[in-house]
């Protein structure tokens, strides 16, 4: 795909995209087209400029996407674990661990036991997201991170080229948006 706009001795400079094997790098190789056409690099500099504006918003894109990740993950342990309680509800040693009681559970705690709900409201959401708040905060840290390194380079094309740093900062704000408006849509 990258051959169509990048030069051989470029793309053999880039290597391979910095996607994760559940990603795919369709939109990866859109992106870095989309910024070659705004900026029309004139020599490896600006090349690797466009190369590192692309990863960078890769990156801001990739963890924005994590705190989500992380509610879901915790959902689905949370599910999974208490599918396992409803299927093993009447079993004396698992009940016992888990009730610290001794002897056989009685009726109505097989039968709370094999109604439980799962983990799916906004609450149980929000609770997931508590429970998680420092890795979230992490992340915040991460974004605001290459936020400014994305921003540090747009100024460094700001003043070797007038005006570029601005398209490409609107072009990369696009593409952002684009990414988050994209899973509200498809949600809808």
């Amino acid at each position: 795909m990258p051959n169509d706009f990048l030069p051989k001795d470029i793309a053999a400079l880039f290597g391979p995209p910095p996607t994760l094997k559940s990603e795919g790098d369709e939109l990866y190789w859109n992106w870095m087209e989309r910024f070659v056409k705004c900026m029309v690099p004139q020599d490896v500099i600006e090349w690797f400029w466009i190369k590192d504006l692309v990863d960078i918003n890769w990156e801001i894109r990739r963890l924005r996407r994590l705190p989500i990740e992380l509610v879901e993950i915790g959902r689905e342990s949370r599910n999974a674990r208490i599918e396992w309680e409803r299927e093993h509800a009447a079993d004396a040693p698992y009940f016992d661990a888990i009730s610290c009681t001794s002897g056989p559970p009685t009726p109505a705690q097989i039968e709370a036991r094999k109604n439980k709900p799962l983990f799916d409201t906004e609450a149980d959401s929000a609770a997931l997201l508590l429970e998680r708040i420092e890795k979230y905060e992490r992340i915040e840290k991460l974004i605001t991170s290459a936020e400014l390194r994305r921003d540090r380079i747009l100024r460094e094309i700001e003043l070797r080229r007038d005006h570029m740093g601005r398209r490409l900062r609107a072009a990369s704000d696009e593409m952002l948006e684009e990414q988050v408006q994209a899973p509200r849509i498809a949600a809808e």
